[in-house]
């Protein structure tokens, strides 16, 4: 995490990070400073990257955000933001960005969950469903409630991230609040959404606090 935020917060507006109830505290290890922003969600509720991501949407000052996981890293983040800011954007987009992945075939795809986006859009298929907390799944279904709004995906094909780690998916799981089942409920519920977006479905269904 502190390399992460040395790696970028020269380049950024503002830089807002969720600690997910991790069992080391994340002010342990990082300090204020006025382009940071640190939240903590009080309970380990096994995984809710979605919620946090609902988090950080909620609480971002600007209007475009870059939404990245820690395990992600900018080859080139002075050129990767700059350009970014320097481009003529459209509200309506999902802006991906190209992927490299070490040991793992050639290694380059478009990305998948790291990505460039306005809130309004974010907004328009109401943020990502929490009713799914601690379930390995949603991501693509949330894109497709973003595409039946009438938006669309753009890759930005010279902005390059690596992955530092192997995806969750493909290491053990040892927290028997992590499930990869999807339970038919939530099925039928996100793939109405998919087909009916729903804007103002419930989020941030969880205790949280500001640390700076």
């Amino acid at each position: 995490m502190k390399k992460f935020i040395d790696d970028n917060i020269d380049y950024v507006d503002e830089l807002v990070v969720v600690d997910d109830g991790s069992s080391q505290p994340i002010n342990d290890f990082v300090t204020s400073s006025k382009k940071l922003k640190l939240f903590r969600v009080r309970a380990d509720l096994g995984f809710n990257s979605h919620g946090c991501r609902n988090l950080i949407m909620t609480q971002a000052s600007n209007d475009w955000v870059v939404m990245i996981d820690i395990d992600r890293s900018f080859k080139d983040p002075q050129y990767s933001f700059e350009t970014i800011k320097q481009r003529r954007l459209h509200t309506r987009a999902r802006y991906l960005f190209i992927v490299h992945v070490p040991n793992w075939g050639d290694g380059i795809h478009s990305s998948v969950n790291d990505y460039l986006i306005h809130k309004d859009h974010f907004f328009s298929a109401g943020g990502y469903d929490e009713e799914i907390v601690g379930q390995r799944w949603g991501d693509r279904e949330y894109f497709r409630q973003l595409l039946s709004t009438g938006g669309k995906e753009i890759v930005m094909y010279d902005i390059d991230i690596r992955h530092t780690r192997k995806s969750t998916v493909l290491l053990p799981v040892k927290d028997s609040l992590i499930s990869s089942n999807h339970p038919s409920t939530h099925e039928d519920l996100i793939q109405e959404r998919i087909l009916k977006p729903d804007k103002h479905k419930p989020i941030l269904q969880f205790d949280w606090y500001q640390i700076c």
